[in-house]
């Protein structure tokens, strides 16, 4: 759990999209550390210099795009804050030991045409423009097995500082995938709907959802199956509809119509929320 205010605005800065030049004085100025000290902090709490985490997380996201979109490999090289293909070229190598071009090929490759899962039951997927929603999130990282943890966590940090009431409106978000993020370093926000209340001097952040077109469904059952409902709508409905997911989105969403800190085991009620392109 991420609940130091200063790393998280860092965080946040760090992840801001576009992705435009950043450089360590200016992370720095804006949580108000010195350039040595807050490097010394970042990497004693990430397990990574604030260079190498904006490095990775750019690629993984880049990674993502070559698997999943049609942006050209220069357009998917200036998207992640590179100023050349060139220098993508060789950033990406160093990450993932294969250049752009052919992991793009070899991971369209390896995705299938159809998932194996039956469709979800009358549980019809909705394709809609949604308003834009001020949330209240606090990071995570891990593999989603611990999601269900980090909702626990997240809930006893709000009552904590007074923040809990039973009638907040919980959403989680996510940044990465399995198929490119290692495990322990998948990103996951617990958040909550912004309804006025004070979260000044807390490791809360403000996150903005997009106005925007979305894929909808929903999930009931246990929240070990999501990843199946995960694998129909982003293959096969994928497939069969022809839209695309949008290529620089900043994270997918899931709205709880159940508490997700709930005992594990418990039935979720969720809506699985994706950005489209247009």
């Amino acid at each position: 759990m991420l609940d130091d205010p200063r790393l998280t605005r860092a965080v946040r800065f760090l992840e801001r999209t576009p992705a435009g030049r950043i450089v360590l004085e200016d992370v720095a100025a804006e949580v108000g550390l010195s350039p040595f000290h807050f490097q010394r902090v970042f990497l004693e709490v990430m397990g990574e210099s604030p260079s190498a985490y904006l490095r990775r997380t750019r690629l993984d996201r880049a990674a993502m795009n070559l698997q999943m979109s049609q942006l050209s490999i220069t357009s998917i090289a200036l998207n992640a804050g590179y100023s050349s293909p060139e220098a993508f070229v060789r950033g990406f190598f160093s990450q993932f030991g294969e250049v752009p071009s052919e992991f793009r090929q070899k991971a369209r490759e390896l995705l299938p045409t159809a998932s194996g899962i039956a469709a979800p039951p009358a549980i019809p997927v909705v394709t809609q423009q949604r308003l834009p929603v001020r949330l209240l999130a606090m990071r995570f990282h891990g593999p989603m097995p611990q999601f269900q943890e980090h909702w626990r966590q997240f809930k006893a940090y709000l009552e904590d500082k007074g923040l809990f009431r039973a009638d907040l409106q919980a959403v989680s978000i996510f940044f990465d995938t399995p198929m490119i993020t290692p495990p322990g370093l998948y990103r996951h926000d617990c958040a909550v709907i912004d309804t006025g209340q004070d979260w000044s001097g807390t490791g809360l952040y403000p996150h903005d959802f997009p106005e925007g077109r979305y894929v909808n469904i929903r999930h009931t059952g246990n929240y070990d199956r999501v990843l199946g409902t995960y694998a129909w709508v982003s293959i096969d409905w994928i497939n069969q509809t022809g839209e695309a997911f949008s290529p620089d989105s900043n994270g997918g969403y899931e709205f709880h119509h159940t508490a997700p800190w709930a005992p594990a085991g418990s039935i979720r009620d969720l809506d699985i929320v994706l950005p489209l392109d247009f």
